[in-house]
């Protein structure tokens, strides 16, 4: 008998537990359907664009397509860039390209003025030919900042770091003001002198660790 109870009270936690999941998901399918009533045409039109295009798969022709358009116009840019740096164009530029980014590296001397953020005339006009190539890819671009380890002692920056966002940013307005190219494409990142690429015992090394990286992600 004893076994019995025992039996039934087991059964009776299961079946509880079970109603109890049921009655959480109904609730939130009913929220999520609550949520969908409040959003606009526009959202709910990309939403269910988004979801035919997850449980149509791989197998897409259209998702196919998109995929090697992009991966195209990717190698095209990585060639453009290459083709410019190599003609010489943008002095004390270099790019890297690999399977996952292609990196834009603008050393000094062509770019800022010690302590400012402000883009010299100059840097803009090596940097147009940059700009048109990068404008008609969707990618998102990461623009970041990188100084040398003086202490700074003049401008309105009290540290390097906060003197890599600045001029992060400024390349990023110039991009977006100038030339058109929407900001949410991009993302500022400032790394001050923590990143450097070379030593900061010499002037050469120096030189080299202050740098713009322009990095579209692939």
């Amino acid at each position: 008998m004893a076994d019995r109870r025992e039996t039934d009270s087991q059964e009776g936690n299961i079946w509880t537990t079970v109603y109890s999941d049921m009655v959480t998901n109904l609730m939130l399918f009913f929220l999520m359907l609550y949520g969908l009533t409040r959003m606009s045409a526009d959202m709910r039109a990309d939403i269910t664009k988004g979801l035919e295009k997850k449980f149509r798969g791989a197998t897409s022709a259209e998702f196919r397509a998109e995929k090697v358009v992009k991966k195209f116009t990717e190698e095209e840019t990585a060639t453009k860039v290459s083709e410019l740096v190599q003609n010489e164009k943008l002095e004390y530029t270099s790019v890297e390209v690999t399977e996952k980014q292609i990196k834009i590296i603008l050393n000094s001397p062509v770019l800022f003025n010690p302590g400012s953020a402000e883009l010299p005339a100059a840097t803009k006009i090596a940097m147009k030919d940059v700009a048109r190539i990068i404008k008609p890819v969707p990618n998102t671009i990461i623009i970041e900042g990188h100084t040398d380890n003086r202490p700074i002692t003049r401008g309105q920056y009290a540290t390097n770091w906060e003197l890599s966002v600045a001029r992060a940013y400024s390349v990023i307005e110039f991009f977006s003001v100038v030339f058109g190219i929407p900001e949410s494409r991009f993302v500022a990142a400032g790394y001050g002198e923590f990143k450097s690429v070379a030593s900061n015992e010499t002037e050469e090394g120096r030189a080299r660790n202050r740098r713009i990286e322009i990095v579209m992600v692939r």
